[in-house]
């Protein structure tokens, strides 16, 4: 695992067990690659409907130590991709159903995490989209969504008093959680129900679902790849990284100035994503995007410690607490996050053979649901689930390299310009308009 999860805020604050799983060289029911969210919620949903599979996971590191451990803790209803582009493919009711079933995973994932024996910081808060300038304000009114609500200045700063604020939306479908303790929870959950976890196995996985550890093949009836960005060099998706910083525990003086009583998730409406949340030990976990796509779709182990986009987000952080300049930033991290040309999620299922993923950072709670889905199709259902849009889903390929490099790199930068325009012309962005039009 090296130092990349181990850096992660939420890494610190959890208790990792020891996994016992025997022998791995037999006959398994299902074997999944991958110990993160979309693995293990499949071992999960499987479980609650026919306990007596045996199943196997297998994760290269330590279970959550991936994407699903150091994300920002914000369990969303977001979907990246809008109603009007899904309108295209589906029907309206695929698309009124994916939202329902986004919304009910919340509240599953909140049920399990009370019934859990350890603390996963679950609180359903809400989130803000917080405008500090006209043009965001304005970007905020026009793609609000059916559940969001606009708040006006008095109203944003009696919830969250972030320096500049003139306005905000208020989305009612979002909790908080610590990442890694639910992940941690979820694979103790499982070791007690017998699942076999095999943590340091690295996995050789084919195209058709041949899973070799050690050059030594392993039989299976279902095979699933729940590897998400870890699945890379492929023009299939994009590793595209979101860092992440966290400050020291905050005195109430300040919380008391700033608010955020409620532990609503934040973010400015910047055309560069950023994200937040007061954690529940009161420090502020705050992110963002910037860090430069690798040649070739390569993951980068050094690309999740970019500094100088560490050194942005603390600069971010300041403009918005000014009181932050008085206080220690003591973590910084970072991971990758699979994208596909369309920015769109996928299931693919054969029969024998599944895969999933391109969440694109929102896949705390849609790892939940796809994974619900995965089950359903490994068990033969008719559900609800089993034909929700980005089932079957198909995307374009990236673009060879060097247009990719070029293309994903060129946004990234005017993502941040746009920003900046924004700030200086005090109008909405010529360069946003553009990047639009790039992906």
């Amino acid at each position: 695992m090296g130092n990349q999860a181990e850096a992660s805020v939420w890494w610190s604050s959890a208790q990792h067990p020891t996994f016992t799983p025997g022998d791995l060289y037999r006959n398994w029911d299902v074997l999944i690659v991958g110990g993160g969210f979309s693995g293990m919620w499949t071992a999960h949903h499987l479980l609650n409907s026919s306990p007596d599979l045996e199943i196997a996971i297998l994760e290269a590191h330590e279970v959550g130590s991936g994407a699903s451990g150091r994300n920002g803790g914000w369990a969303s209803a977001l979907y990246p991709v809008d109603d009007e582009t899904l309108a295209k493919h589906v029907s309206a009711q695929s698309i009124s159903d994916l939202h329902a079933q986004l919304e009910k995973s919340i509240d599953e994932i909140g049920q399990f995490a009370l019934s859990s024996e350890d603390s996963v910081a679950f609180v359903k808060s809400g989130s803000l989209t917080v405008a500090r300038s006209k043009p965001q304000l304005e970007r905020i009114k026009q793609g609000l969504l059916p559940r969001e609500s606009i708040l006006n200045k008095e109203e944003t700063l009696a919830r969250i008093r972030m320096s500049c604020a003139i306005g905000a939306s208020f989305n009612p479908d979002c909790a908080t959680i610590n990442p890694t303790q639910l992940v941690v929870a979820l694979a103790k959950s499982l070791a007690q129900r017998g699942v076999h976890i095999f943590e340091n196995t690295s996995a050789d996985i084919s195209k058709t679902g041949k899973v070799k550890v050690d050059g030594k093949s392993i039989d299976a009836r279902f095979v699933v790849r729940a590897t998400e960005a870890y699945h890379e060099r492929n023009r299939e998706q994009i590793p595209i990284y979101s860092l992440m910083i966290a400050t020291e525990p905050l005195p109430d003086e300040f919380w008391a100035k700033y608010g955020l009583d409620g532990r609503e998730t934040f973010h400015e409406n910047r055309h560069l994503v950023t994200y937040a949340q007061r954690t529940s030990d009161n420090r502020i976990a705050m992110g963002g995007r910037g860090a430069p796509y690798k040649w070739g779709s390569a993951r980068s182990n050094k690309s999740e410690q970019h500094k100088q986009i560490h050194k942005k987000l603390r600069k971010t952080a300041i403009q918005w607490f000014p009181e932050l300049k008085n206080h220690k930033f003591t973590h910084a991290w970072g991971g990758a996050v699979a994208i596909k040309r369309d920015w769109a999620p996928y299931l693919h299922w054969d029969g024998h053979f599944g895969s999933f993923g391109g969440y694109v950072g929102d896949g705390v709670t849609l790892s939940y649901l796809a994974a619900n889905s995965m089950a359903d199709l490994i068990l033969g259902k008719n559900s609800v689930r089993a034909s929700l849009p980005y089932v079957g889903w198909k995307s374009a390929k990236w673009e060879p390299e060097p247009l990719r490099w070029l293309g994903v790199n060129l946004g990234i930068k005017l993502s941040a310009i746009a920003d900046v325009e924004e700030r200086i012309t005090k109008r909405p962005s010529f360069v946003g308009k553009l990047i639009e039009k790039l992906f």
